[in-house]
């Protein structure tokens, strides 16, 4: 058996093959879209924050049309110099949220990592039961979003470094 890297010239024949194998999930011109199109997969979107024309706090997105989401992937705020990430970046929450929302998304996606979090420093071996008994330690960050209305739904184990994991937030948007 032989593999080949796809490209403009063969994504064709392998658009053919999905529409064949899952016609209830693409027909040709989908499938061949979602294996040429980039956009489908992920673009980006952000907003900042101006105060006395200097800029305060940002955030970034990238909108996966495909999946129904807008994902957060970075945020902060300037707090007098110390960089912040919670209730400072309310506004922009707010516009990313009511972006999502005009865009018909139906979740908003934030991976926070494990520092001061019950899972962090050890391997996470029972990923339902770590989920069921996760607990901040204080960590503010963490707290705050689940008060916005993310909920912990996953893991992204040693995404960090080891056992230093991404715990998937999502909050609902329907």
């Amino acid at each position: 058996m032989n593999i080949y890297r796809m490209d403009q010239q063969n994504s064709g024949k392998v658009a053919q093959f999905m529409a064949a194998i899952k016609p209830d999930w693409w027909d040709f011109e989908g499938a061949n879209g979602q294996l040429q199109d980039v956009s489908l997969l992920a673009k980006l979107v952000g907003w900042y924050m101006e105060e006395d024309k200097k800029v305060r706090g940002w955030i970034l997105c990238a909108e996966f049309e495909g999946y129904s989401y807008l994902s957060i992937e970075n945020l902060g705020y300037d707090e007098n110099g110390a960089y912040v990430m919670e209730q400072q970046t309310e506004p922009l929450l707010k516009q990313a949220e009511d972006y999502a929302r005009e865009k018909g998304y139906r979740n908003l996606k934030y991976i926070i990592g494990s520092t001061d979090m019950s899972c962090h420093g050890r391997p996470i071996m029972d990923y339902a039961e770590e989920l069921r008994n996760l607990t901040s330690n204080g960590r503010e960050h963490f707290d705050y979003f689940v008060q916005y209305g993310f909920s912990p739904t996953g893991f992204i184990p040693d995404c960090y470094g080891e056992n230093y994991h991404g715990i998937i937030m999502i909050k609902s948007l329907l």
